[in-house]
């Protein structure tokens, strides 16, 4: 919207609002020096501070005494040159107001504070996750009020519905604009308290620079006052432990983390501990809050942690840091529910197929020495296999070589030795193959594949463990919002006594929960190995800290997480706390059966002796009937 524009808005808004209220037609536009100087001092912080930070401005006007349209008027003409690249939406409280992004960045014009509680400009961003900027332009016809209370009372205002962004211009005297706000924690003796205080003065130029006495930053330093923060003990996340004192009453990765950003802001922190062990609470039918979601609601607490995930029903009450860490929901299954038998375990070296290469094989091997052996009276090729004198007992002999048991007479004929190195190396590699997989068998725990997911947890007869929080979470699936599959619920606040319930009750049971509780049980708990997790990952968890609604503790926050995030520090409190090597997620699936891609080589070797064997014959035939015949 263009400068004349805006202008000839405004003039129009007001002089209409003049006529409703009978007042008079404005005179001189911006004849004042004092008008100058302010409108100046305004226009200035709109150039140098809005348009560089945004594309729009909300502009509130209300005055409760007549005369102060008119300065509202001449005011907003002397700062319309510095309007032209910011689109303005201009409101009264006649008009329609709405709850829009605009409102991030606000001008208001008013004369004192019942005018600003009429305007109630806190009504129409109660709702935001963000912090909103406020300029107030103080108007003051009556000049018998003490300025000081004056402003006092209007910041107030503001301080008691969470907005800290906030600067007053108020002319105190012609040619000298001073800048007030407000600092909640100014010292240890102030502390969330309405602290006001001359930031800048114009007197024709800025005393101090604009960049940061216009809107400072209030929270870089909270000289050591107090937050009180809503806890529970919910390891490996948060530890709590109230009959300690000072910092020790929190331990893991969230207490580390909460710990740090208490020494970089400079606050100490207030514990507390929800009511009727509540935790993080939760909205009922009738539409009350219980747990920590109601005590931030209610303003009993500063910010809240502990394990304490985005949803759509925690974020429409409250206000949630950026994520720093984020799991998923899991499925973890017993291991030892899933143990071979032991007739099981004698074949499980080789799978089906290299169980009919090796039989087969083998009755080959028996049924070609027998066919032989039987022929070697008669045959003149069956003597040259087999030689002179022939075996005693040939299919003794196979199943000796085949053990490795040495055999009393060696073959004489190369064919026969040939096939006797063929025999002795194919049962050495497949005897000992079975033999050192059968040892690991025994000395180790091997137990079936566990089912890979929902449905096969659903068609081998499994009943879920869970607590009401995770059931909460994951209902939603259709196998589980159909009723197809048993859930038993976990009545304690501790989501790792669910994979307790599912170890004690044994049978077909299976786990749910985020799944860091399962690391954090199998590490306390000393259960490597025990449990398996299936591969399928469901509903990601964005883990947060959670503050009131519209906290203005959020930004700078926001700022020190992604800052502790981006410098590796939350990954590796986690780490700490959460050793993954307790559990591998396909530990299940690396003791299959050897197959015929494993063993492919000892055939193919053993394909190639027989060829070269089936070649020494056919030499020594050749030379056989060649000798003969010259002979």
């Amino acid at each position: 919207m263009h400068g004349h524009f805006v202008l000839i808005f405004v003039l129009k808004y007001i002089i209409q609002s003049d006529a409703v209220n009978g007042i008079a037609t404005p005179g001189t536009i911006c004849n004042s020096t004092i008008r100058y100087n302010l409108g100046h001092a305004l226009g200035s912080i709109i150039d140098r501070f809005f348009v560089p930070n945004s594309s729009d401005m909300m502009v509130s006007l209300h005055a409760k005494h007549k005369q102060s349209w008119r300065l509202m008027q001449d005011l907003l003409t002397c700062a319309t040159p510095f309007m032209f690249n910011i689109k303005l939406h201009i409101e009264n409280i006649d008009g329609p107001r709405l709850q829009t992004s605009a409102r991030k960045y606000n001008l208001l014009l008013i004369d004192g504070p019942q005018a600003l509680v009429e305007l109630d400009p806190a009504k129409f961003t109660k709702e935001f996750d963000f912090s909103e900027h406020y300029l107030i332009l103080l108007i003051d016809p009556d000049k018998s009020r003490a300025p000081n209370l004056l402003i006092a009372t209007i910041l107030n205002y503001f301080f008691s519905n969470y907005l800290i962004n906030v600067s007053v211009l108020y002319e105190s005297k012609p040619d000298y604009v001073e800048v007030y706000t407000y600092f909640p924690f100014l010292d240890n003796n102030s502390c969330k308290a309405n602290n006001v205080r001359v930031i800048n003065v114009y007197n024709g130029t800025w005393v101090k620079s604009l960049a940061t006495n216009i809107f400072p930053n209030k929270l870089t330093n909270m000289q050591n006052c107090s937050l009180t923060v809503a806890v529970w003990d919910a390891p490996p996340y948060l530890s709590y432990y109230p009959n300690r004192s000072s910092y020790a009453q929190l331990g893991s990765f969230e207490g580390e983390m909460l710990i740090v950003l208490a020494k970089k802001l400079n606050f100490t922190m207030e514990l507390v501990e929800p009511p009727n062990d509540e935790q993080r609470g939760r909205r009922l039918e009738n539409g009350t809050l219980t747990g920590a979601m109601k005590m931030l609601h209610d303003h009993l607490a500063d910010l809240s942690l502990g394990c304490f995930r985005y949803t759509v029903e925690r974020c429409a009450l409250l206000t949630g840091a950026l994520p720093y860490y984020q799991t998923w929901q899991i499925f973890g299954v017993v291991l030892t529910t899933q143990f071979y038998s032991s007739l099981e375990i004698f074949t499980f070296p080789f799978d089906a197929e290299t169980w009919f290469g090796l039989v087969f094989s083998f009755q080959l091997v028996l049924l070609l020495a027998y066919f032989i052996y039987q022929r070697s009276k008669d045959s003149p090729l069956a003597h040259i296999m087999i030689g002179y004198p022939r075996p005693r007992s040939p299919l003794i002999s196979v199943y000796s070589l085949f053990l490795g048991i040495p055999i009393q007479r060696v073959p004489h004929t190369n064919f026969a030795r040939f096939v006797l190195v063929m025999w002795v190396t194919y049962g050495y590699v497949m005897r000992n193959a079975y033999q050192s997989f059968l040892y690991q068998l025994l000395q180790t725990d091997l137990y079936r594949t566990p089912p890979q997911n929902i449905f096969e947890l659903m068609k081998d007869g499994y009943s879920l463990v869970m607590t009401a929080s995770t059931l909460n979470t994951v209902g939603s699936l259709p196998l589980l919002a159909k009723g197809r599959i048993p859930i038993i619920l976990n009545n304690s606040t501790y989501e790792w006594k669910s994979y307790e319930m599912v170890e004690q009750m044994g049978g077909r049971l299976a786990g749910v929960s985020p799944r860091d509780y399962l690391t954090y049980y199998v590490m306390s708990k000393h259960r490597r190995g025990v449990f398996y997790v299936l591969p399928d990952r469901l509903f990601a968890q964005h883990i947060t800290i959670y503050f009131p609604k519209h906290s203005y503790l959020t930004e700078r926050f926001n700022f020190l997480l992604m800052q502790l995030r981006s410098q590796g520090l939350v990954d590796y409190w986690a780490e700490k706390y959460l050793d993954l090597s307790y559990y591998d997620l396909v530990a299940a699936e690396d003791n299959d059966a050897l197959d015929m891609d494993d063993l492919g080589g000892l055939f193919i070797m053993y394909l190639t002796l027989v060829g070269l064997a089936s070649l020494v014959f056919l030499v020594e035939l050749l030379w056989h009937r060649w000798g003969r015949t010259k002979c």
